[in-house]
């Protein structure tokens, strides 16, 4: 308890040491003060060497995002570094294994380092992570942005899982947001409403000033709480061990390289052929839904460690078509699910989602069960066969 208590002190003088400290990209919000506190000179100190830090990793200010201090970012920051401590040390040990992959890609594409944080709040750096909303992936792409901006999504793969192809897309995205909205406060902020609401919040707020938007209360509430949650996580990520995050355990994303392999082709062979862990090869390619590249095309490209690249480009002439993956997965299933007459709702779950599953309209699903709307609940039993159909069983 000792402890937490000086993490909530820490927290409860950053606004004051802040002002105190100065910084050309960081601004402590005066209609959001915190009560004054008595300042210790060690306490002032380690926030000076916390700001000079962050000067001398990117010293231009318009490549960075500027970090803002207010009660909003201070009761995330509290939420992290407290309530929230062991979900939030799993979430930097984990975005620790890619962390300078995707701070390399951000940077190469002119995009603030800072905005790798922005995946560790909307998944917890989760590949496969899905959300109600069926957003997948580390930057939680849904399906139509993600294909705007190049991610492929078949019944064979799914690019939105990809870290490397999925961290490119995200960061052309936040630039067109920027580009529209001349700030990066409001670019995160589309990226977590869409860019229409942001637009209307504009309009309707009269100013391009994200925290009068969210004075005047014409954002959504969850997009108030976004950018002072993605600043909380950035000042507790660079700065974790000032935050009690000590001993954090991560590994590093090996250096990856980019090969042709043929259609239907198994990881599993690729791995045996090139002395490959499989399982290393899988993880470094979470978005083949089945191990398989696609089978309507002539090649894909495949990640592969730097140091197989030669060794499996040797070896791909002698790579067997994979019989499974000619079979499309939709007509392996379909017998399966024919003969299913009831879905047990999951987490996740929506009409949509669950008429696709099971090759059927929406309005038929609702139709026999009676639905009026599109609302259904976790642990929900629904009929997917009418009488005559369940005759024929």
């Amino acid at each position: 308890m000792k402890f937490q208590y000086q993490i909530i002190n820490l927290i409860l003088t950053t606004s004051a040491l802040l002002l105190i400290a100065g910084c050309a990209t960081t601004r402590v919000q005066p209609q959001a003060a915190s009560p004054e506190v008595a300042v210790s000179e060690p306490t002032r100190d380690l926030l000076q060497e916390i700001l000079a830090a962050d000067l001398e990793v990117e010293p231009d200010p318009h490549s960075r995002v500027p970090i803002e201090i207010n009660a909003d970012v201070q009761k995330w920051i509290t939420y992290f570094t407290v309530k929230d401590q062991a979900r939030f040390r799993t979430f930097l040990e984990r975005g620790a294994y890619y962390k300078e992959l995707v701070q390399n890609i951000l940077k190469e594409q002119g995009v603030p380092r800072e905005m790798y944080y922005l995946a560790m709040i909307e998944s917890g750096y989760v590949t496969h992570a899905r959300s109600s909303q069926q957003a997948v992936g580390a930057w939680q792409f849904i399906r139509a942005t993600g294909r705007r901006y190049g991610l492929k999504n078949n019944p064979y793969l799914d690019e939105r899982r990809d870290i490397v192809r999925s961290t490119h897309a995200a960061a052309r995205y936040l630039k067109d947001l920027h580009k529209e909205f001349g700030s990066w406060y409001l670019a995160i902020a589309g990226y977590n409403a869409g860019e229409g609401r942001i637009r209307r919040a504009i309009r309707k707020g009269q100013t391009h000033d994200f925290w009068i938007l969210v004075s005047k209360k014409v954002l959504p509430r969850e997009t108030m709480n976004y950018v002072p949650k993605f600043l909380a996580a950035i000042i507790i990520g660079r700065n974790s061990e000032k935050f009690g995050f000590t001993g954090l355990t991560a590994g590093k994303f090996p250096e990856v390289h980019k090969l042709d392999i043929p259609a239907a082709t198994h990881l599993k062979e690729i791995a045996q052929r090139a002395d490959i862990n499989y399982e290393d090869l899988r993880s470094i390619n979470p978005h083949l839904l089945r191990q398989v590249t696609p089978r309507n095309t002539s090649h894909y490209p495949i990640w592969v460690p730097k140091e197989k690249v030669k060794l499996v480009a040797q070896q791909r002439k002698y790579f067997t078509r994979h019989i499974e993956a000619s079979k499309p997965a939709a007509r392996r299933q379909s017998s399966v699910k024919s003969r299913a007459s009831t879905h047990r709702v999951s987490r996740g779950d929506t009409l949509i989602s669950i008429a696709r599953r099971y090759r059927m309209s929406v309005a038929r699903l609702k139709k026999l069960n009676g639905l009026n709307t599109n609302r259904i609940f976790r642990n929900q039993k629904l009929a997917l066969l009418g009488r005559a159909e369940k005759k024929t069983l």
